[in-house]
């Protein structure tokens, strides 16, 4: 039963029958209103609406940068307050469940992080005489997922830039020279791909070019 759902109050008429074996005395009858009151306790945990979450934030976010915010509910319309396993990026507001970055991410963060959020009530459902009134709690496994940024230019790191290369104009077509790029951006805004200026497009002859990533 729940104090709030459907009914805390509940009428009841009920009706006592005597019979004899003697037929010729016919039954009585006896009705009394019985009304009971359902006392409102405890008895829920809180429940998260929904359950599971996924939530997105992206690797550039500034610090205190609020991403999303975990609901839960209480069926005995207790208060309801929010924590958050200790995690050094990620905070929760204990009243309202706002979730808000307290970590910058560095050049390569994790990907995804899993948090636990918990939901505690207050208990204020008991009455104030119920010494044995406890409160109850739940948890939620939150998923936060980052996401990518390009923020990184590529570097060439065998200082090539600005230097002349020698060739031979008889030399056969193969390597001239390797190239070493780096880009410190995750997924595809890591990837480098090399090209040569327009006017370059005009020299004849074979150039081949290998590059690391």
């Amino acid at each position: 039963m729940n104090y709030f759902s459907p009914f805390n109050r509940y009428l009841f008429k009920l009706i006592a029958k005597q019979s004899f074996s003697d037929e010729r005395r016919p039954p009585v009858t006896s009705t009394a209103i019985v009304q009971i009151n359902l006392k409102n306790d405890n008895a829920h945990a809180p429940i998260f609406i929904p359950d599971n979450q996924t939530f997105y934030i992206s690797e550039g976010a500034q610090l205190h940068t609020q991403f999303g915010t975990v609901y839960a509910t209480d069926p005995d319309n207790d208060r309801i307050t929010y924590s958050i396993t200790p995690n050094n990026h990620f905070s929760i507001d204990p009243s309202t469940g706002v979730l808000r970055l307290e970590r910058t991410f560095d050049s390569s963060p994790s990907t995804n992080y899993s948090v636990n959020v918990i939901a505690t009530d207050d208990g204020s459902s008991c009455s104030s005489t119920d010494s044995s009134c406890i409160k109850r709690s739940n948890s939620t496994n939150i998923q936060i997922s980052v996401t990518e940024i390009n923020r990184n230019s590529p570097q060439f790191l065998n200082q090539i830039c600005g230097k002349t290369i020698p060739l031979i104009e008889n030399n056969t077509a193969g390597e001239i020279v390797t190239l070493v790029v780096l880009d410190n951006d995750r997924g595809v805004n890591g990837d480098i791909s090399i090209s040569f200026p327009s006017e370059e497009l005009r020299t004849t002859g074979k150039c081949i070019i290998k590059y690391f990533i």
